[in-house]
């Protein structure tokens, strides 16, 4: 048997496309290009307002036992000024937001018989109603009913100076007796 020698590689011919594409490029008509128009500034989406909850009481109410998150709940919400979301989590302590309004649609509707109806204030409002938690950005030291109104609205005007947002506005949650009723039913017994 005879070996056989290896076979020469061929040699590889230059590559000629840039300098084709050079002179095609000279050649071509030129077209003009489109001149780039300028992006629109991208505009934060104004903050969607939530409708809030409303619920229709039922045709009667149930007492809630004494001691438990959902007398806490009624105790909150039948108040006057009744409920911000802020004060709900602080009384409510662990529950998330979530569970709060699980609460308000499932226990305080479903379960007790109350309905819900939800207003919106800003911080000024909110101090005026109550001087609760969840004024926003609005700031005040004093109880509403111990300040004169020429203080009250120096302190309004005070606070537009610091950065008060009166446009910020937050969900307040108020309990809904049904008909004939003039106070949530008293609580029974004690947490088991």
């Amino acid at each position: 048997m005879t070996a056989s020698a290896p076979k020469p590689k061929a040699t590889r011919k230059a590559k000629a496309a840039p300098a084709a594409a050079a002179v095609a490029e000279a050649v071509a008509p030129v077209t003009p290009q489109p001149v780039a128009q300028p992006v629109p500034a991208v505009q934060p989406k104004a903050q969607r307002r939530s409708r809030g909850i409303s619920l229709a009481p039922k045709a009667e109410a149930r007492a809630c036992r004494a001691g438990t998150k959902q007398a806490l709940m009624v105790d909150l919400l039948s108040r006057s000024c009744g409920a911000s979301m802020s004060e709900l989590l602080r009384h409510l302590h662990p529950w998330k937001p979530v569970t709060v309004k699980s609460g308000l649609s499932w226990d305080m509707n479903h379960q007790k018989g109350y309905g819900i109806r939800t207003t919106h204030e800003n911080g000024y409002q909110r101090w005026l109603a109550c001087d609760y938690e969840g004024q926003g950005t609005f700031h005040a030291d004093h109880h509403p009913d111990d300040v004169s109104e020429a203080d009250k609205a120096k302190l309004l005007a005070d606070n537009l100076a610091n950065g008060y947002n009166p446009g910020e506005v937050f969900a307040v949650y108020h309990l809904v007796l049904p008909a004939g009723m003039a106070a949530p039913v008293p609580h029974s017994g004690g947490a088991a």
